[in-house]
């Protein structure tokens, strides 16, 4: 009869999920077993909880003629049946994008280095750009908005503008309901008012939940961020204020997710929503598992892609670009071959990307590569890293199974880190081709194949490697393809005596 062993004992099995996302606030030891110590170009796909690789980038257009960065993209949706995309550079020019031709210049801009803030409104795209008026454009002609403030800011609540004015610091103005072109407070439908008043503070962007507008104010003495309820008529119109302490970075730094509004300013990622008691509204940390990604840095914009189900934040600065998934509250984070981002937006069923070389990309749905250049493409490579795992004395891998499915033909590795969670060990290595099929299906003897079979949809991936150390963590990366990682079960022992 077999004797068991009394130098290992208690063996456990840690089960790493990979469904609990990026989590950089907390030490790695004391991560819940499902979220990561690190993950870079994953994100969990269709509203599901499998992290996968992100898609390729398909090179859509060259920079715009003057060779400036692309500091905002706008889908702007002229009607139901038409469209076009519209960028912002930083050298003062608004352009439209027309295929094959390339960009087409649209306006000058008031203010060169600022990023406009663009939307669409009634069948016009409306641009405020710090002109002493807004501008609106119907796909041929360009108008100034008589009456209208000289804005930063500008969106859309309850089927009126509202915009900030150069001004006045408090002043919030929204035309009359359903009428871009009326601003007349005396004669017509239009209303003036001030969020807040004498505070020295200028409003800087807005945010919209609901009927509720969200005022963000800045300035050397202080932040705030105001609520105007505008239910009803804008006589029984209410302001209060949610907070004295924190605002967002601009107008393009704010977005309404899921059902919360998030914004960035100086203290990372936050947001807003609403909490137990009646109509209330508090300030929360959605933002805080990445926030010491920022390193100081601002988020210069922040956009929800329906496409993908997902909220991208690009951060000033940086080529990562951090991801929120709103139906898991979780977050991963991008790097497009150290591109320097600064915008996307969706058009139809395409996303857009594009940033500081002026290069405008789509996401290839279907593509594992990245064509950062005409012709010149580069190899998607792919990182999770789970949680640090600890026991009183030192520990036993015996051994470690990966349920992974291969999407697209590629290379990867399952590793292991010890104490100094510096140099790994190379458990398992694969080469994988999902066309291949399996072995059941080969017409020859196996001795005459040319290829290895690789995997081929969900695998089960086993090592038996034996690895010992007071201290454990495990890293899945890819070299090239694209995966979806669905569980990794790791088999360890005590060590006693």
């Amino acid at each position: 009869m077999a004797k068991s062993s009394v130098k290992q004992q208690g063996v456990s099995q840690a089960a790493i999920a990979f469904d609990g996302g990026l989590n950089l606030a907390d030490n790695p030891d004391v991560l819940p077993d499902n979220q990561l110590a690190d993950v870079v170009n994953m994100f969990y796909e269709e509203a599901k909880t499998v992290l996968t690789t992100r898609p390729g980038l398909v090179h859509a257009a060259e920079p715009p003629a003057g060779g400036g960065a692309v500091v905002a993209l706008h889908w702007y949706e002229r009607d139901a049946l038409s469209g076009m995309l519209v960028a912002a550079t930083s050298d003062g020019k608004l352009y439209r994008l027309e295929q094959p031709a390339g960009w087409v210049h649209l306006a000058d801009l008031a203010q060169p280095g600022l990023s406009p803030s663009l939307a669409t409104f009634h069948g016009k795209l409306i641009i405020a750009d710090g002109g002493p008026h807004l501008r609106a454009w119907d796909g041929e002609e360009l108008t100034t908005l008589a009456g209208s403030p000289s804005a930063t800011a500008v969106v859309e609540i309850g089927g009126r503008l509202a915009a900030n004015s150069a001004q006045d610091l408090d002043g919030v103005a929204l035309c009359g309901p359903y009428d871009e072109t009326d601003w007349d407070i005396d004669q017509g439908g239009a209303v003036f008012l001030r969020a807040g008043y004498g505070d020295g503070l200028r409003v800087i962007g807005f945010g919209v939940i609901g009927q509720d507008l969200v005022v963000f104010k800045a300035g050397d003495s202080g932040k705030r961020i105001m609520r105007l309820q505008t239910a009803g008529a804008s006589s029984s119109w209410s302001l209060s204020q949610l907070s004295r302490n924190v605002t967002a970075n601009g107008p393009r730094a704010v977005e309404f997710v899921g059902n919360n509004l998030l914004f960035a300013g100086q203290g990372g990622i936050m947001d807003l929503a609403g909490v137990q008691q009646y109509g209330d509204i508090q300030v929360g940390g959605a933002g805080r598992p990445v926030n010491p990604a920022l390193n100081g840095k601002n988020v210069a914009e922040m956009r929800f892609l329906p496409r993908l189900g997902v909220m991208l934040a690009f951060v000033e600065g940086d080529s990562q670009v951090l991801v929120y998934h709103p139906h898991n509250q979780a977050w991963t984070r991008l790097d497009f071959q150290g591109l320097f981002l600064s915008s996307a937006c969706q058009a139809g069923d395409s996303v857009y990307l594009a940033g500081h070389n002026g290069h405008l990309y789509r996401l290839g749905m279907g593509e594992s590569r990245d064509e950062v250049a005409p012709g010149q493409f580069a190899e998607i490579r792919g990182l999770a890293r789970s949680k640090v795992f600890t026991a009183q004395g030192e520990m036993v891998l015996r051994k470690t199974r990966l349920n992974c499915e291969a999407i697209t033909p590629g290379t990867g590795k399952l590793q292991v880190f010890g104490s100094d969670q510096v140099s790994p060990v190379t458990l398992h290595t694969w080469s994988a081709n999902p066309g291949l099929g399996k072995l059941a299906e080969a017409n020859g003897p196996v001795s005459d194949a040319a290829h290895p079979l690789g995997v081929s949809a969900e695998t089960q991936m086993v090592s038996r490697t034996r690895f010992r150390d007071a201290v454990m963590s495990f890293q899945i990366t890819t070299t090239s393809g694209r995966i979806r990682l669905r569980l990794c079960l790791a088999e360890i022992a005590q060590v006693r005596g």
